[in-house]
């Protein structure tokens, strides 16, 4: 509350953004996420956006954090943000010298442009460098180009799976095909074996995307298990598809420049100043020039009218494999042990796993002295015998790198700058000795795990609620924990977010959701 020594945040709320007129007819199914009476903070009328927004896409506000997959435009245009494209320019060129702001950078980050009309034709390659160079914080261990007068894609890249060999842009030279991608692809090796997709070329999981582009198209986008935003290009650029992730564990952005161009990147700030209208890449869709939009991740519990018939009995099992999968990497993991639940359910898994192959169990936690999680962290950590790490920073040091936190968000939405502040700093400190980290976010989105759950009327409501904050975990925690682990060249995976995880859970009866989290317990 204001005069109690709280810091004040603005908050920019931006309407839609218009389309590219070959992306007005589609149109795109979206959950209805009107808040229910009985959770906090239901959604009021002062709350509703412009019934003038010309986007079909347009996801409604969180019960929590009334956070939007939200548009930006260049000044002048309607849902100008402020001035963030500026700030976001300039603070990537080193220009804002103020405390907070990083200068040294060090995971991967994507930048592709569709130009079909040649509009960059003369200068492309140096300028996506230059832009691709805003994000180099996501990939410290390198940087690549490729392109020709229709298209260019560049990459900056934290090498996790195939160090030497795994560079991109991957380029199949004589077929005239590439990809750049961001994230990891987990089951790549089944995908190989089930296409017999021959020798690859190198040890990158992201070179499955180009075979299988190759051989039968974007439709194989719906076998994909992974964390990801890519862009693929096919016949010299004749034929061009972008694609993420079911829930948007990895970020993407679509803008529209001039001369017809399509701009995909990982960050705003790579973009900010060269398109007219850039929008949040929605999660669980590819694209391509002739398709537009198109759903690809079509649960069948996504649906207010599904009723749940399994117990909880298979949960562990598929939540384990999960885990298994997610460690694939050939650099050292470690465990965000946050003093919860939910890593803590991670952690019981991961123990056997590391000592079957010797490899040490490394944990980190941050917080303030005295904290609950603290203590439940440094429990944790004595139970398992993990080698553990915590930072212990104060509320100088909080306020201190709130620029810093806002310039690698990309939001100013006040709830998720204050829940990653900690997470900014457990990245930090976590990237002094891995580059991969498991966490357990997305835990409490499957098995209601928030207080006001206690409150719902029936299996009904629970079931809808879930859907509904299910579809905002892209703009909340998985915003969140990409951007503050990002901004330290650090991965982040999430094995409660894998969509058999998620699968498993949701297909649970709602009548037996207090038998859900006692199951987690269990674990």
């Amino acid at each position: 509350p204001a005069g109690q020594g709280s810091v004040t945040l603005v908050v920019a709320r931006t309407t839609a953004a218009k389309l590219a007129p070959q992306q007005k007819k589609q149109q795109m199914s979206v959950v209805n996420s009107a808040s229910p009476s009985w959770t906090p903070c239901p959604r009021r009328d002062w709350r509703l956006r412009s019934n003038k927004t010309q986007t079909k896409f347009r996801p409604l506000g969180v019960a929590r954090s009334e956070i939007y997959g939200s548009s930006i435009q260049l000044e002048g245009c309607r849902g100008y943000i402020s001035n963030l494209p500026l700030v976001l320019t300039q603070a990537a060129q080193g220009y804002m010298g103020r405390r907070g702001f990083r200068f040294n950078p060090e995971m991967c980050s994507i930048l592709a442009c569709y130009d079909p009309n040649g509009a960059f034709a003369d200068n492309r390659e140096t300028l996506m460098r230059d832009l691709s160079a805003r994000m180099r914080s996501r990939g410290p261990d390198g940087s690549g180009y490729y392109g020709n007068e229709r298209f260019g894609l560049a990459h900056e890249r934290l090498a996790i799976m195939d160090p030497e060999g795994g560079k991109q842009p991957i380029v199949y030279e004589d077929a005239k095909y590439s990809v750049c991608a961001n994230g990891e692809i987990y089951n790549f090796r089944q995908l190989q074996e089930k296409y017999e997709l021959g020798t690859a070329k190198t040890g990158s999981d992201s070179e499955v995307l180009l075979q299988l582009f190759k051989l039968i198209g974007p439709e194989f986008v719906k076998e994909l298990n992974g964390i990801f935003g890519f862009v693929c290009v096919g016949d010299d650029g004749e034929n061009i598809l972008a694609a993420r992730d079911h829930c948007g564990i990895k970020p993407l952005y679509i803008g529209y420049g001039i001369g017809g161009s399509i701009w995909f990147a990982s960050e705003l700030k790579a973009i900010c100043d060269q398109c007219e209208t850039i929008e949040e890449f929605p999660a669980g869709y590819y694209w391509t020039p002739e398709s537009g939009f198109v759903k690809y991740y079509m649960p069948d519990w996504d649906s207010d009218d599904y009723v749940g018939r399994k117990d909880t009995s298979h949960v562990r099992e598929v939540l384990t494999q999960a885990v298994r999968e997610q460690m694939m990497s050939d650099v050292p993991i470690g465990l965000l042990l946050s003093g919860g639940l939910d890593s803590a359910v991670i952690s019981t898994i991961i123990k056997p796993m590391l000592e079957e192959t010797k490899q040490q169990f490394i944990t980190f936690t941050v917080g303030q002295e005295g904290s609950p999680d603290i203590t439940a962290a440094r429990m944790m950590s004595e139970h398992l015998g993990t080698d553990h790490h915590e930072y212990l920073f104060t509320s100088e040091e909080a306020c201190s790198i709130i620029p810093d936190v806002v310039y690698h968000l990309e939001t100013y939405e006040p709830e998720l700058i204050r829940s990653a502040i900690p997470n900014y700093f457990l990245a930090r400190l976590a990237s002094k000795y891995v580059k991969v980290v498991l966490t357990g976010e997305g835990s409490d989105e499957l098995f209601a795990g928030y207080l006001y759950f206690r409150d719902a009327p029936n299996s009904t409501a629970i079931h809808k609620e879930l859907r509904r904050i299910f579809h905002h975990l892209h703009n909340v925690n998985c915003q969140r924990a990409d951007r503050m682990t990002m901004a330290h060249g650090l991965e982040a995976r999430v094995p409660f977010l894998d969509p058999n995880v998620i699968d498993a859970v949701m297909q649970v009866n709602c009548l037996r959701s207090s038998a859900v989290v006692y199951e987690c317990n269990s674990l």
